[in-house]
């Protein structure tokens, strides 16, 4: 067995000097495959291996549909109509905040553009009504990893892949969970807003205009209910729904709204373009990781040291949450998925832990890695929105934190939470 300690230093000294993920992953997968005297085509052989699956070319579709329609200008629709909503109430314009990310997860499954997207609207505007930005930040940040749980998602669909787990019913078991992060989130907005006084807001929102809010609200919405009705029903697979988003996006930006230009199409195509290679580097990458940590045995060793300890359950998904909360923090989501999902969701099914309530536990554990410190990317773009030092921001996501980890519990001690609807949708 080749000593893996100083290549694992070389990956973490990598990711905390900041190189792109997938070049701190490359650079210790050949240095491994170098030292262990191993054929360089092999790692083009496993790059090849870990990309040549069909439902990965949802990836690009899913990002695509989102680019599009955010650039279809629903953004502001979608802002207006929280606001319009919710907003009266004491610390209206904060769960206004929380509302559009549940509106924006289900167009693009990724929670930096949330942060992105929303946070240049939200953070100003509660800047300007009195709320200290450091918490404003945080609150974005905290909501933006719905994003990724509630579908379409792209994590979903990575793990889904690695551990030959349906992704359509990963998408059900998600929505739940997902919400239900949503409505903690704005619980402990509720109370905080109580405590520190946080004003209400009062939406610039004429009457004639509420049905057309709710027109745009319903268009947001009908998406991702393409995608998971579409999926649910057998009528799509998910590679075939996401390009079905592309086109709804298209028409609902070019021929609906008319603000989808030339220029936007392009321009979505090329950020499409950048995040999916991005995506497929970090995907292909791993894959050489993973296999390298196959053959030394180092996932066989965990999963026999996990399967001796005798752990219940319910203990076991608490451990592994545990070391998802940890390896979150440091390595990127969809690396740490292919890396490690493979190994703990096989130990999870010889627990007999219904695979879709450790799936969707696995993917919102490792989210909670974006807003944690000290390489949380949705705490480094929300300071990069609204200018406040990142540790700042970390102070005040705290609270959210907190509920956060309360859902966790749940969804590993209630597993109706993630069951009920994939049962009831045929799974």
């Amino acid at each position: 067995m080749i000593e893996l300690v100083p290549l694992l230093a070389v990956l973490l000294a990598l990711i905390f000097l900041r190189v792109d993920i997938a070049f701190a992953i490359a650079t210790v997968s050949y240095l491994w495959l170098l030292v262990a005297g191993e054929s360089m085509t092999t790692g083009v052989t496993r790059i090849f291996s870990g990309l040549n699956s069909f439902v990965l070319l949802a990836i690009p579709f899913f990002l695509l549909a989102g680019e599009l329609m955010n650039n279809s200008e629903i953004t502001d629709r979608i802002v207006r109509f929280a606001n319009y909503t919710i907003g009266r109430i004491r610390g209206g314009l904060a769960q206004a905040n929380v509302l559009a990310s549940l509106f924006f997860a289900g167009i693009t499954g990724a929670a930096v553009a949330d942060v992105a997207a929303l946070g240049s609207v939200f953070i100003p505007a509660m800047s300007e009504e009195g709320y200290d930005t450091d918490f404003s930040s945080a609150l974005t940040a905290a909501s933006s990893i719905v994003g990724p749980i509630i579908p379409p998602s792209i994590i979903i669909v990575i793990y889904g892949s690695v551990t030959n787990t349906s992704i359509g019913a990963l998408f059900a078991a998600a929505v739940v969970p997902g919400l239900l992060l949503g409505g903690a989130l704005m619980v402990i907005t509720g109370v905080l807003s109580v405590q520190r006084d946080f004003p209400s807001h009062s939406p610039d929102v004429e009457r004639s205009e509420v049905p057309s809010l709710v027109f745009d609200s319903l268009v947001a919405l009908t998406m991702p209910a393409i995608i998971l009705g579409g999926i649910l029903g057998g009528i799509f697979t998910p590679t075939e729904a996401a390009a079905v988003a592309c086109v709804y996006a298209l028409l609902i930006g070019g021929v609906l709204y008319r603000t989808l230009t030339g220029d936007k199409i392009i321009e979505s195509l090329s950020v499409t373009l950048e995040r999916s290679t991005q995506l497929y580097a970090i995907i292909g990458f791993a894959s050489i990781l993973s296999w390298m940590l196959a053959k030394e045995g180092i996932t066989r060793e965990l999963g026999a040291t996990l399967v001796e300890m005798g752990l219940s359950p319910a203990v076991y998904m608490l451990v592994v949450g545990l070391i998802l909360l940890f390896v979150g923090t440091w390595l990127e989501i969809g690396a740490a998925a292919i890396i490690l999902a493979p190994t703990l969701a096989s130990i999870a099914q010889t627990l007999g832990i219904p695979a879709y309530q450790f799936g969707i536990m696995f993917i919102v554990t490792l989210n909670f890695g974006l807003i944690t410190p000290p390489l949380g990317i949705c705490l480094f773009a929300a300071s990069s929105v609204s200018d406040r030092p990142v540790w700042g921001i970390s102070k005040k996501v705290v609270p959210f934190y907190v509920a956060d980890i309360a859902v966790l519990l749940a969804i590993i001690y209630l597993p109706q939470l993630t069951m009920a609807f994939p049962r009831a949708t045929g799974f």
